[in-house]
């Protein structure tokens, strides 16, 4: 499925919607609500899958990095299906392997941009003396006997001056680059493309969606409050809920042409 990228032009020339942060989270909790096995068991077949991944000696690293943007569109994908297509199906999770030369692309660049905003403050956590203390600690591994204190060894204030931009790079590049993937899955565009658009659509709510990202990872954290089970139900809801704010940003799940926002809620499955 995929839509025109003339599609996306035009809504990335209308006006932006009104972001409805405690919509998106309503809405992420209802379809949770009603489709609680179909993303409980992906979120444990994605989990097991990519910790088995992880267990493989040195090819692990590059397969994680090959299989995670095709995993993380699944919510997307599904809830999509359901709530677009009425269609729900355990396999719509993983369609995201069909297509998964661009995802993993986009992937990469988004990551390799995001580390080069992080360079000057790694630069300054050189200066502060972090990767010769780092290294004292691999050298001393597994006593630790002799590793002088961290204050003793870094000049601070270079460390929290690069610390402060390290966070700040990662923060608005990242936040920019948020909606990447979901811009290369569902429309007919290129990773750069994707990663341009992705820009200019998050730079028009810059700030609700820092909040909006801030809300849904505290409220998915907050599963784990409950012995640590009650994650399997945030943590979905949160991805669907995210999904909800790219659908709504971008318009997806309006008919092509239509000016009028739907009511999602009505088209849930239950």
């Amino acid at each position: 499925m995929s839509l025109s990228s003339s599609r996306l032009q035009r809504v990335l020339n209308e006006a932006p919607v009104n972001f409805r942060l405690g919509d998106y989270i309503s809405q992420g909790f209802d379809f949770m609500n009603k489709n609680f096995g179909m993303l409980l068991g992906f979120m444990l077949v994605s989990g097991v899958i990519s910790f088995f991944v992880q267990l493989i000696p040195i090819a692990g690293v590059f397969i994680s990095i090959i299989i995670a943007p095709a995993l993380q569109i699944g919510y997307a994908q599904f809830t999509y299906a359901a709530v677009k297509e009425n269609r729900v199906d355990f396999a719509e999770f993983f369609k995201g392997f069909n297509r998964i030369g661009p995802l993993v692309v986009t992937y990469i660049l988004s990551a390799l941009i995001i580390t080069a905003a992080m360079v000057p403050g790694l630069i300054l956590w050189y200066q502060a003396g972090m990767f010769d203390w780092f290294s004292g600690i691999i050298d001393e591994y597994p006593f630790f006997d002799d590793i002088t204190g961290f204050e003793e060894s870094v000049d601070m204030g270079f460390f929290w001056i690069g610390t402060m931009l390290i966070a700040l790079g990662a923060i608005i590049v990242g936040v920019l680059f948020t909606w990447a993937l979901n811009l290369v899955w569902f429309f007919e565009i290129t990773p750069s493309e994707a990663l341009a658009a992705s820009r200019k659509l998050v730079s028009r709510n810059w700030v609700s969606l820092i909040i909006f990202i801030v809300l849904s990872g505290i409220i998915a954290g907050l599963g784990l409050l409950l012995c640590g089970i009650g994650i399997l139900y945030t943590a979905p809801a949160m991805a669907v809920a995210q999904f909800f704010a790219f659908a709504d940003s971008a318009k997806i799940l309006e008919d092509d042409g239509d000016s009028q926002q739907p009511d999602i809620i009505d088209h849930f499955i239950a």
